[in-house]
């Protein structure tokens, strides 16, 4: 059997490159989680051997802050620190010891300032503003129906508040950075990333540099599950090069990504849920608080996902829902898989389990009786692209299986129905740029800007143009991830990677091969119309055994096409994020151990509406990736914070899920959809947001206890188990 090599032979992590001359990079972070900086002494610190620079502030050349939609992160503070670990000064030499001895070396007279530590703090009327706007950076609105009208007609309501932790995306390679100065007022910077081009222009507006004079790298990634999503190492990296005139590299350790990387945003889902006795849904109130840490990052659209996520894929007669965002003093919350839909999602699931219940109603039916027609606008009245097909996954679903009482072990099912937005509307960004052309080794190159974030990107898109064109998966080489070579496909994120990647390519296709039919007839002297491309060169009508001329022959004439994939854009004024949706199921089975309450997730079926597969080894390593992720939200995983402190700096204090968690996966996807705008739907986080409340559904199950509080407590499980009857 031949097993196809997910990523090309010479696969290098970033952060593994090694050139001449290289420099070492220290970084001199707040020990302080809040305080004002009166003075920064670095000149000591200068004056030491090998020491190349010492930078602070004043000495970043152009824009000092950056953010994706607001602006509020420094690259060095000039003022005021607003998380332990905010980067004060930073040093390149030509050791590393060097370069930490100079980092030591520097003194900065503190003011301390009172920390705001959590999101309920950073609400109260006499809490300290972190930045000058206040600590409400975001708000969310939505209404529709009678809310108090509906609520009294219900015969059922259930009414909980759910919260969730601060999380580590337990990447591989840490956030790192190597930045290369050209030695002509330019750098090259290589770095693992979502949106190579737009790191581009963010660096040249730090650097003061014409964009052209700056070249980004950001492929691939040793993980990121989110995490990556923004700037992290790559701005201090390419000015400790651009001053000192030497290679640097900037490696976060993982005490520093513990302390100063991205989290999972905790949030406060306070919801009120109804139905009649019918069982059919009458209203819903949602509350949301999300805690963004110290600086905006994703945030807001964080936010804006959680929002759009409150009522799933149901029908409501009335609801409200409100959000807020806010500032506090305790670490930087970003992009995290699942973005936002997953802390809601898991609240929302437990609503709908606990009204079946009330009512007496079989959780599978309940649901069906209550889901939202495919063809119906988004949750929020948007017009869709697309039909969501929830209910086509709903159709595979499973009743759960009853609970099993043993003496020592109890086993319990639950399912769960959600759905997630694919890529990005409501202003984009949209755009997404590929490029096909013939290489000189007769390879069909396909360019694109995406990144390899160890998600089996170059995979899809290798098989992905194969099938377009016709040709053989050994026939394409993919090139990701770089300025210089690839054309803007817009970042990685939200799920969009497997959808720009056919839908782009869909685009350029018909007009590459065309280009490559015309020069085989002018070589050839037969017509175009008679030749057809397939796998290894082109071939003559008729005569499908043999190619009549290898693609090596028709290198020189080398074509090279570019397309770009339709947005998909809505404009509704309801606070929506997407316009394109897809919908994922999920059945998990568990056990409790009555004595330890240790939890043991036994088996999960996964249900993700894909339309059409491309790589089926990629599905599965995603759904099997994303059950993981679900056991270590539900069951392992919590960075606790005190005063602005995170408690843990390394796994040995927090603990994700590893291969002895793993649950025995099945994958059941719905490939077979009607034709649609969208199709090939990615499953980057659908399984994840499916999975995570189906085991907490069991759960439920198993104690009768809703999980409003992760990761969940082993004590408090034993004494549920004992209340039960």
């Amino acid at each position: 059997m031949t097993v196809r090599a997910p990523f090309p032979l010479d696969f290098r992590y970033l952060s593994d490159m090694r050139v001449p001359g290289l420099a070492h990079a220290a970084v001199l972070r707040s020990p302080h989680p809040h305080a004002r900086i009166r003075s920064i002494d670095v000149d000591r610190a200068r004056a030491m051997p090998g020491v190349l620079c010492v930078l602070t502030a004043g000495d970043v050349p152009g824009r000092l802050r950056f953010g994706l939609r607001i602006a509020d992160q420094p690259i060095l503070c000039d003022d005021t620190v607003r998380t332990a670990g905010d980067p004060v000064a930073a040093v390149a030499a030509e050791t590393r010891a060097a370069a930490e001895a100079a980092r030591d070396a520097i003194r900065v007279d503190w003011e301390l300032l009172p920390v705001v530590a959590t999101a309920e703090e950073a609400l109260a009327p006499t809490a300290p503003a972190i930045h000058a706007g206040g600590n409400v950076v975001h708000e969310t609105h939505y209404a529709r129906g009678d809310l108090e009208a509906a609520f009294a007609a219900s015969t059922h309501v259930v009414a909980h508040v759910y919260r969730t932790p601060h999380q580590v995306p337990a990447f591989i390679e840490t956030e790192s950075a190597l930045a290369i100065p050209d030695g002509k007022d330019g750098v090259a910077v290589y770095a693992p990333g979502h949106w190579a081009e737009a790191e581009r222009l963010e660096l040249s507006a730090m650097l003061a540099l014409d964009p052209d004079r700056v070249r980004v790298i950001a492929s691939p990634a040793g993980g990121s599950f989110g995490g990556k999503d923004q700037l992290h190492s790559q701005p201090l990296a390419a000015l400790l090069a651009m001053i000192s005139g030497r290679p640097v590299r900037l490696r976060y350790s993982r005490e520093d990504s513990f302390r100063y990387g991205i989290k999972r945003h905790p949030f406060i889902v306070r919801m009120r849920t109804g139905c009649g006795a019918d069982g059919r849904l009458s209203a819903h109130e949602v509350d949301l608080v999300a805690d963004t840490g110290a600086y905006a990052q994703h945030g807001p659209e964080v936010l804006d996902t959680a929002h759009e996520n409150v009522q799933g894929p149901y029908s409501f007669a009335a609801v409200q829902a409100t959000g807020r965002l806010v500032y506090t003093n305790t670490g930087i919350c970003g992009a995290v898989r699942g973005f936002g839909a997953l802390q809601v999602q898991i609240a929302l699931e437990q609503q709908i389990d606990r009204l079946a219940r009330a009512c007496g109603k079989d959780p599978l039916a309940f649901r069906s009786q209550n889901l939202r027609p495919d063809d119906a606008p988004g949750q929020l009245g948007q017009a869709l692209v697309a039909p969501v097909y929830a209910g086509w996954a709903l159709a595979r679903m499973r009743t759960p299986a009853p609970t099993v009482q043993g003496r020592r072990f109890v086993e319990a099912s639950g399912i769960a129905l959600v759905e997630k937005g694919e890529g990005f509307a409501r202003g984009g960004p949209n755009h997404a740029r590929v490029a096909l052309r013939l290489d000189p080794a007769g390879k069909i190159e396909a360019s694109l800007g995406l990144s390899e974030l160890g998600q089996g990107l170059w995979e899809v898109t290798r098989v992905a143009v194969a099938r377009l064109l016709g040709v053989g998966e050994t026939d394409v080489v993919v090139t990701l991830g770089d300025t210089a070579r690839t054309p803007d496909t817009g970042p990685i994120a939200a799920s969009r990677g497997v959808g720009v990647v056919w839908r782009a390519f869909s685009a350029a296709a018909p007009s590459f091969r065309k280009a490559l039919l015309a020069s085989a007839a002018e070589r050839t002297g037969r017509l175009a119309d008679t030749l057809s491309l397939g796998p290894g060169g082109i071939y003559a009508s008729g005569q499908p055994d043999q190619p009549i001329l290898s693609l090596s022959a028709l290198a020189q004439a080398a074509p090279c096409i570019e397309a770009e994939t339709p947005a998909f854009e809505t404009a509704t004024g309801t606070g929506a994020v997407h316009a394109a949706f897809t919908a994922c199921g999920a059945e998990a089975r568990i056990r409790i151990d009555r004595l330890t309450g240790a939890i043991r997730v036994l088996s999960v079926r996964v249900i993700p509406v894909t339309g059409p597969v491309l790589s089926r080894e990629g599905l599965r390593a995603q759904c099997e990736g994303g059950v993981a992720l679900a056991i270590g939200f539900l069951a392992t995983e919590r960075l606790e914070a005190k005063e602005g402190f995170f408690s843990a700096l390394n796994f040995d204090g927090y603990l994700p899920p590893t291969s002895a968690d793993a649950a025995e996966v099945e994958v059941d996807a719905v490939e077979n959809i009607p034709l649609d705008a969208l199709g090939p739907r990615g499953v980057g986080e659908i399984g994840v947001n499916a999975v995570a409340p189906a085991i907490a559904n069991a759960v439920f199950a198993a104690t009768g206890r809703p999980v409003d509080i992760l990761p969940l407590d082993r004590k408090a499980l034993i004494e549920a188990l004992e209340e039960k009857p």
